[in-house]
Formats: structure tokens, sequence, C-alpha cells
């Protein structure tokens, strides 16, 4: 404020000569010290304590929201099938082997399904201070525009119910855990859940070698539902399901395409 008042008295035809240089120097100073009593009474205003206070809130909303809850029942048991999107992110293309008739892939899959017994009021917590972030040990508080969303700790998917998503086609799998375990859980404030991981698996992948050396492959990725029927569970496709195609490599295989498809097996 200081500053915009000196340039408002400084003549605007006048031109810009020593004087109004050391001037402007001398406003400098002046100016960063306002800045400084402003930080300072910021400061003064949202004390530590009241962020401590929000996470207390948190805190005590996701005890309450686990009061109960049982981690045995899928989200609206009894009633309609639950839908479960999915997207995944290849990291990596790591083997191919024709002798083993299998890949090897490194993946991000993210899991979206709503869960009305996780919902909670924003308000509540935060009250006019709702869009504030806050973060602390393991609970972090963003806003994604339309619900506050708290990102949890991987170990938090022990404690709620998730989908028992299995690979059909797996040979062998295992999640990164390095530095921890490679596992997130974002909630909204509406009940919705994102349930995501990083992991590397072994896929099997039936190869027709008639053409070797210069044949064309199809191997896919089958995730399926271990123990839940569509009257229960119902797996999709999100809008945007593969990504990462694109940048992977192979050093004997070219990537000509990919497609995905959502198919209902009777058993």
């Amino acid at each position: 404020m200081v500053l915009e008042h000196a340039t408002l008295n400084g003549s605007v035809a006048r031109p810009l000569g020593k004087m109004w240089q050391s001037g402007l120097l001398r406003l400098l100073p002046l100016l960063v010290l306002c800045l400084v009593q402003m930080n300072e009474a910021l400061r003064s205003v949202h004390p530590k304590s009241m962020a401590a206070g929000r996470l207390e809130n948190v805190t005590q909303t996701i005890s309450r929201i686990l009061e109960g809850y049982d981690i045995r029942l899928r989200p609206n048991f009894g009633g309609q099938p639950l839908h479960v999107g999915m997207d995944l992110t290849i990291a990596s293309f790591d083997a191919i082997s024709e002798v083993n008739m299998d890949y090897t892939i490194t993946m991000y899959l993210n899991q979206y399904w709503k869960d009305e017994r996780l919902a909670f009021n924003a308000y509540a917590l935060w009250g006019d201070n709702q869009h504030d972030h806050t973060s602390g040990g393991d609970i972090m508080i963003e806003d994604d525009g339309a619900n506050d969303v708290i990102t949890l700790s991987g170990d938090f998917a022990e404690k709620i119910w998730v989908p028992d998503t299995f690979f059909a086609n797996d040979k062998n799998s295992f999640l990164h855990d390095v530095t921890e375990r490679n596992k997130l859980v974002r909630l909204a404030g509406d009940g919705a859940v994102t349930y995501g991981m990083r992991f590397t698996t072994t896929l099997a992948c039936m190869m027709d070698l008639h053409y070797y050396p210069l044949d064309s492959q199809n191997c896919t990725v089958e995730i399926e539902s271990y123990g839940y029927t569509v009257s229960d569970v119902v797996m999709y496709w999100r809008s945007t399901p593969i990504r990462g195609v694109e940048e992977a490599e192979l050093p004997q295989f070219t990537i000509i395409g990919y497609e995905t498809n959502d198919l209902y097996i009777l058993v």
C-alpha cells in the first residue's frame, strides 16, 4: 500500500530521474516492513492452535465414522449393486517371456466407489474455514472444488470395506513397500472413496508362436471380483481407463493398440 501511494503521488509526466529512483529505494524497506507486520498480524489471527483444533476435529470425525462400522458388509448392503469404477496407469513393461507365456508390468490401480457410511459434514469440521488446507501425521485435507477430501494413509483401507479385486490371469504379484506400502485412501464428504495402489504383477498370456519371430500377440489384464456377483458388485472402466501405454517401451515388441471391455461371466 505504501508503494502504491508513492506512485500515485509522483508526477506521471516527470522523467524518472535520480531523485525518483532514490525515493523508490527508500520505500522498499518500508514495503518489506509492512509485509512483515502484516504476516505477523495474520499469525496472530490464525494461530497454530486453530490448525491443531481442526486436526482434532478431523480425528474425532474419523473415529465417529468407524464407530459401529461393519467392515464385513459392502456399501448399500441388501440394496442395489455397488458400482466400482477402475482406471490404471502403466508405469513400465518389465518383461515378456515367450518361454513362460507371461509378461510382467508395474502399474498404478485406482478404484472408486461410494460408501455413504463414510460420509462426513465438512462444515461441521471447519466452519467458516472449511476450505483451509491442513495436513498433519497421516491426514491431509484437500478441496476438490465440490467436496472436501481427506487423504489418509493406506492402513485406513484395513478398517473399511474394500472390493475383493483380483487378477484372474495373475501368476505372481507384489505390492511395493519402499519406503512405505504404496497404498492410499481418499475420502470425500459425500462418502466417495478412492483406493489406489502400486504393484508389479506377472500375468499369463497364451501366445501363438507359429509366425515367430514375426508374430503378433494379444495379452490381457483380467480384473474381477473374487467373491461377489453382479447382483452385489459391478466393476466398470472409467472414462479414461488406461494411461501410460503410449510412453511404454519394449525391447522386442511394439505396442500397436489396446482396448477395454466390460464382460459378464456366468458362474
